[in-house]
């Protein structure tokens, strides 16, 4: 049997750990050369940040046997109070006028980015342990 491509708890690490490395280098790039787009990336990587971060920790906390109903108001809440802040940093870069539609979809488009780089270095990294002798 050939490499198993595994998916756990330590891709989802590397996932926030790229996307965070990601953010860092962008937004340093933007600061150097396009400012005004920084507050709408900042906040677009924010969004999506915590979209993957609100996706895992619902399926951790539903996909187990015994979730009670303080787990779905917990979850419930979360969600409810992500949205409120989300909606608030949403509201404050067009009452600013720094809306940057691009840079705000960029941010948005990361955790995404970091999740297909991660696929291929595992597909890289499963061709290069292959068996030349195999097929």
């Amino acid at each position: 049997m050939g490499p198993v491509l595994e998916f756990g708890d330590r891709t989802i690490r590397h996932i926030y750990i790229l996307t965070i490395c990601l953010t860092v280098v962008i937004a340093a790039v933007l600061l150097g050369f396009k400012r005004p787009a920084l507050p709408s990336f900042l906040i677009g990587s924010a969004i999506s940040l915590s979209l993957f971060w609100s996706l895992e920790f619902a399926v951790r906390r539903l996909v187990r046997p015994g979730k009670s109903k303080r787990t779905k108001s917990l979850l419930g809440f979360i969600a409810l109070g992500k949205y409120t802040v989300l909606g608030g940093l949403l509201y404050l870069l067009f009452k600013m006028e720094w809306m940057n539609i691009y840079a705000l979809a960029g941010g948005i488009a990361l955790v995404q980015g970091a999740i297909i780089i991660k696929a291929i270095s595992l597909i890289m990294n499963i061709r290069s342990n292959k068996d030349p002798n195999e097929s």
